[in-house]
């Protein structure tokens, strides 16, 4: 009884023991989940805080990033501005270099014009007074010379009233015959023996009338209107009639051309020597140009030669038989210088022609002078402005008739006839 008392105590002991076990074994698991949940919670705190401090650490990543990019933008900007200061600060130095260069050349540009305005009043002052002396002694020349043209023309005059008396006192001599049909029909009118005055109610024509009348319409209208038809008419013929006499308008031109040109005067030895005579007859034959300024736009006057035409090319060509020169290069020199005659009336009936043009179109007649004043300047046309204040674009004729161009190449003639004396 004792014995199932003991053991029944024991299994009463095993009992509470297991049970305390078991209530320990389940305070174990309780506080190992406690544990499992405080480790669960300080572990989701942990992933917190370190998702947290990422972020924050992103954050301050970024911040620093804009912060960053903030002072590049800034440094940028200052880089540039500064670089604008400096290029303001250039670009003001060289405005301020170039007006500075501007000034300076301003005052060189003025201070070179007041020296040149000084040069041409001095030169200018100089001009006068040699001009003036000039003409003082063109003048004096100019006296000389009309003295000298004065006693040949007495002369001319006295030898003329000769050749009058002798002529007068003596029967007239037979009149030379030319075989006209050897010669071209333009230049063989011009020594057709004249005809005898036909009978009856009208009279008949001369070759000098025809050439009367077509120089008369020509210096008053110009070449272009001599037609045979206008020729007839102021005539009082018929163009057809007209045509007996001639038989086209080159042969009227040929005639007009020759009997323009007259007879040139007796220039013998009496005048002077071979220069005086060539400008005793260049002086007589400008006035018959310039009455017939068509005579510079045909080409006929070049090779129109008739009685007249030959005779003023006799006595040129004459007028240097007694210098050193061969055949050859008289009639060149003479060529020439009756080329440059005809050159220098193709420029005066050109003006003319452009004085008529700008009279009829109302404006202001050319002056080369006014040109200049108007387009030229210091700078550029120096030259130029010193020929126009000095009078250099006024006529060219001498007060005794005789070119400037004409003297030169009288010049040139008379540096011929020096080498062939040398020899």
């Amino acid at each position: 009884m004792d014995e199932a008392i003991d053991q029944a105590a024991d299994e009463a002991r095993m009992q509470r023991e297991a049970e305390d076990a078991r209530r320990e074994a389940e305070a174990l698991r309780r506080d190992r989940e406690r544990a499992d949940r405080a480790a669960a919670k300080e572990a989701d705190r942990a992933r917190r805080d370190r998702d947290k401090a990422q972020q924050a650490a992103a954050k301050d990543a970024e911040r620093a990033r804009r912060d960053a990019d903030r002072r590049r933008r800034d440094e940028e900007k200052a880089e540039r501005d500064r670089a604008k200061a400096l290029q303001q600060a250039e670009d003001a130095r060289s405005r301020a270099l170039a007006a500075v260069e501007k000034e300076r050349q301003r005052r060189e540009t003025e201070a070179r014009k007041e020296a040149e305005r000084a040069q041409a009043e001095r030169e200018r002052a100089a001009r006068d007074a040699a001009r003036e002396a000039g003409r003082a002694l063109r003048e004096a020349e100019k006296a000389a010379r009309d003295a000298a043209l004065a006693q040949q023309r007495a002369a001319r005059e006295a030898e003329r009233a000769r050749r009058e008396a002798a002529r007068a006192e003596s029967t007239p001599a037979p009149v030379a015959t030319v075989d006209a049909s050897a010669l071209p029909p333009d230049l063989a009118v011009l020594w057709r023996a004249p005809e005898p005055p036909r009978r009856g109610p009208r009279p008949s024509l001369t070759l000098d009338q025809i050439a009367d009348a077509a120089i008369a319409l020509a210096d008053a209208e110009g070449i272009a209107a001599v037609s045979m038809a206008r020729l007839a008419e102021s005539l009082g013929f018929t163009t057809m009639s007209l045509y007996r006499y001639v038989s086209s308008k080159d042969e009227v031109v040929s005639l007009m051309s020759d009997r323009a040109s007259g007879r040139p005067p007796a220039v013998g030895p009496e005048v002077g020597d071979w220069r005086a005579r060539l400008e005793l007859l260049v002086a007589l034959q400008q006035p018959i140009l310039h009455a017939h300024p068509w005579l510079a736009h045909t080409g006929t006057v070049l090779h129109a030669v008739g009685p007249n035409r030959l005779a003023w090319m006799e006595a040129m060509v004459a007028a240097l038989e007694d210098t050193p020169l061969d055949e050859a290069s008289k009639v060149a020199a003479v060529g020439m210088l009756a080329s440059h005659q005809l050159e220098e009336l193709r420029l005066f009936a050109s003006w003319e022609a452009r004085e008529r043009a700008v009279e009829d179109m109302t404006a202001a007649p050319y002056d080369m002078d006014r040109m200049l004043a108007a387009v030229a300047s210091p700078d550029q046309h120096p030259a130029l402005l010193r020929a126009a204040a000095a009078g250099a674009f006024g006529a060219a004729m001498d007060d005794d008739g005789i070119s400037f161009g004409s003297r030169l190449v009288l010049d040139g003639i008379a540096a011929l006839i020096a080498r062939a004396a040398a020899g």
